[in-house]
């Protein structure tokens, strides 16, 4: 290698110099592109997650505030017939022989 070379003279020509800053200032862009969509993309990840999360809070709360109630239901026989009637008008539509249903239909308009 010449002495030139070596010294680091040729690395200061003005087009090289030019160049050099403008592949340096692309790579920071790109860089910071990537960082931003990073972060933007995180963001909207954690959002999705948190209602996921607080559906399945309250889905948990439901179903034990559910089970309580049947634990209840199930402490004596009475409290068992109760729970079995109950289940039986709300979840399967039953009546008691001389009972009616009535269903209100809301108008179409």
């Amino acid at each position: 290698m010449s002495s030139r070379q070596m010294s680091g003279e040729v690395c200061n020509s003005p087009k090289k110099h030019r160049f050099l800053r403008f592949l340096t200032a692309a790579a920071l862009l790109v860089i910071a592109v990537f960082i931003v969509y990073t972060i933007v993309s995180d963001m909207i990840q954690i959002q999705k997650d948190t209602e996921t999360y607080n559906n399945l809070v309250a889905q948990t709360n439901e179903i034990k505030e559910e089970n309580a109630q049947i634990t209840g239901y199930l402490e004596n026989d009475n409290n068992l017939k109760e729970y079995i009637e109950n289940i039986a008008r709300e979840k399967l539509d039953y009546a008691n022989p001389d009972e009616r249903i009535i269903y209100i239909v809301p108008s179409a308009e």
